[in-house]
């Protein structure tokens, strides 16, 4: 089997052409890592999956034609094995958690640095999950509710909410993992435990009730 056989192939949505050809070029360049495809909108992606079969997509929210969020309700009835990683620049209630319900396996904001992206990508396709510290600190706000719509969520055990802290101050997974005296893989099969449980807890009607309790807040 050849180095290329063993790259994660990741193919990229994103509207935006400079971002697009930024992403890919990454990509491209970067060992470990396949290009498989770049799309401007959900509709091409769609037809090219079955092509180009990626392991790994990474998707932008805003996008011509339907949305990042009805690309993942797609992709999870039509492609259940490709991971989604949603990369954007929002953080807001609004976006994250019906992204989540919809299926992301990691939810990152624009900006982070190049390697950590490449990270997240390969956290992801070893079973973990992944999220950038706004991320974070808006879901553990969410989960301290004790009330309302919080209350339905409110299942976090006590080692993720430390987790969910400490990445919420901005430590790194590695960083966090030597924080806890546990591996960086435990870390992820925590995360990964979390996103569970969003996605549980975040259909669409609780989706809904989530949004409701916040507005009032």
């Amino acid at each position: 089997m050849t180095a290329k056989d063993d790259s994660i192939r990741v193919g990229v949505l994103e509207d935006n052409s400079k971002i697009r050809n930024a992403l890919g070029a990454l990509l491209a360049g970067s060992p470990g890592f396949e290009l498989a495809g770049a799309y401007p909108t959900a509709e091409d992606a769609l037809r090219g999956i079955p092509r180009v079969q990626p392991h790994v997509m990474l998707v932008d929210l805003e996008l011509p034609g339907a949305n990042g969020i009805e690309f993942l309700r797609i992709c999870g009835q039509r492609f259940p094995v490709l991971e989604c990683i949603v990369l954007t620049v929002h953080d807001s209630a609004r976006w994250v958690f019906p992204a989540l319900a919809a299926g992301a396996s990691g939810y990152l904001v624009k900006g982070l640095p190049p390697s950590r992206l490449l990270d997240a990508i390969a956290e992801v396709r070893q079973g973990g999950a992944s999220m950038t510290g706004q991320v974070a600190r808006l879901v553990l706000g969410t989960f301290r509710q004790q009330t309302g719509a919080g209350a339905d969520l409110d299942t976090l055990t006590q080692r993720e909410r430390e987790i969910l802290e400490l990445l919420a101050q901005g430590l790194r997974y590695d960083e966090i993992a030597a924080r806890l005296f546990v591996s960086k893989r435990t870390v992820n099969t925590h995360l990964h435990h979390i996103y569970r449980k969003l996605h549980v807890h975040s259909a669409t009607g609780a989706v809904a009730r989530l949004l409701g309790g916040r507005n009032k807040m």
